[in-house]
């Protein structure tokens, strides 16, 4: 559990039943257990959850999976079973929450829809995750963060001018839609204040990724303008981008023709602007891989820290690329608290906190991820099932 108990915990007494997989849906309910929702996560008996075998392991045990399964109980329920189907009733009943991200038409299959649940518990929020939506030709069909930065336009407009599309390294769109979710509940839990009925609201990785396009989807909507792939900068910006340096990489940019001179005095070349091809930023994007052929040349001469002090001095937008041990070690992340800890049964686990605070005070992770299947049998001896039921269960493989 936390060891800071003087912090306040915005959703204490929230409690949120888990039936999601992989990353969107469990990161929104690492975000809630961790700003002091009560959550229980259900997965299959004996394979659990897949995130389960992805990625790097620490002590046998996924990251992946840890990192967005903590503040947790974990226990295992086959929904495929009356007896499990019955168990998901019980538990939807007493919660506030419940996310799930089958395929759109399966949780019916298994009777715990949100009409059938509505029956049970009429202040249940039900919030379905798909990859495409819960509509369509498409709403079936599965999909993970590369399908939908794929299918979305993402990879498109990500890479290098001369090269092909890109995905962008992170899971940018799985881990952007939990926190859709978190803000799509919060919005049904405030709604239920008013007006005492709970409320189906649907998330995709396909609404996400249109969304977090922001500027681009606006002016292709409005203009039919396709963003042309640019690497480290922005296609309609020049100059901005990625410079290698006689010891690294920076970030840098112009974002305005005052700040395009400040840029030139900052490198040491004050000729660039009366040069009639880089007078101001129409002629400068028609020339753009001329002037980053200069740009480039000119900041191998020194080092990063070199010209990050020149830029600042300047007033110029730079920062150093880092990789992640510079980022994750960096003061400024240690000096607003960004990294947290929990205690796991494998020894402290290290991971990134959740992304606000709340004056000014950051919540910590409030039990650690669970083992597969760890509070089965706490979980429900507490919903008035006895030892002989829950045997039965576990050897008939309902638990």
């Amino acid at each position: 559990m936390s060891d800071t108990p003087d912090v306040v915990l915005p959703l204490k007494g929230l409690k949120i039943l888990d039936l999601s997989r992989v990353l969107a849906g469990p990161y929104c309910c690492a975000l809630m257990g961790e700003q002091g929702a009560e959550v229980i996560k259900v997965e299959r008996p004996v394979s659990g959850d897949e995130n389960r075998r992805w990625g790097d392991l620490w002590h046998g045990e996924s990251i992946d999976f840890m990192n967005v399964n903590r503040n947790k109980r974990g226990i295992t329920v086959d929904l495929k079973s009356e007896d499990g189907q019955e168990i998901i009733r019980k538990l939807a009943a007493w919660a506030d929450v419940l996310v799930e991200s089958f395929p759109p038409g399966t949780i019916e299959k298994f009777g715990l829809d949100y009409p059938n649940l509505k029956q049970v518990n009429d202040r249940l929020v039900y919030c379905s995750l798909s990859a495409f939506g819960d509509k369509g030709d498409l709403r079936s069909k599965p999909g993970y963060d590369g399908t939908l930065q794929a299918f979305s336009g993402h990879m498109m407009i990500t890479g290098e001018a001369d090269g092909g599309p890109v995905r962008t390294g992170a899971s940018v769109i799985d881990m952007s839609t939990g926190f859709t979710a978190y803000s799509a509940i919060m919005t049904a839990l405030w709604a239920r204040e008013t007006t005492g009925e709970g409320r189906r609201v649907t998330v995709s990785l396909l609404q996400t990724a249109l969304s977090v396009m922001g500027s681009h989807a606006a002016v292709f909507l409005n203009t039919g303008h396709q963003p042309k792939r640019a690497g480290g900068g922005l296609s309609h910006l020049a100059p901005y981008g990625a410079y290698q340096t006689s010891d690294g990489y920076v970030s840098a940019g112009a974002l305005s023709q005052d700040a395009w001179l400040r840029f030139c005095r900052a490198l040491g070349r004050e000729d660039l602007p009366e040069e009639k091809r880089f007078a101001d930023l129409p002629d400068r994007l028609k020339h753009k891989a001329e002037l980053d052929a200069i740009l480039n040349e000119t900041f191998c001469t020194e080092s990063s820290a070199h010209w990050i002090e020149r830029f600042e001095a300047e007033g110029v937008v730079i920062a150093p690329i880092n990789n992640l041990e510079q980022s994750m070690t960096h003061p400024q992340v240690a000096a607003n608290d960004l990294i947290v800890t929990t205690d796991h049964p494998h020894g402290e686990l290290r991971l990134v906190g959740v992304p606000f605070a709340h004056n000014g005070e950051k919540t910590a992770p409030q039990r650690p991820p669970p083992l597969l299947s760890e509070h089965t049998d706490e979980v429900l001896s507490e919903f008035g099932y006895g030892p002989d039921e829950i045997g039965r269960l576990r050897q008939n493989g309902v638990i």
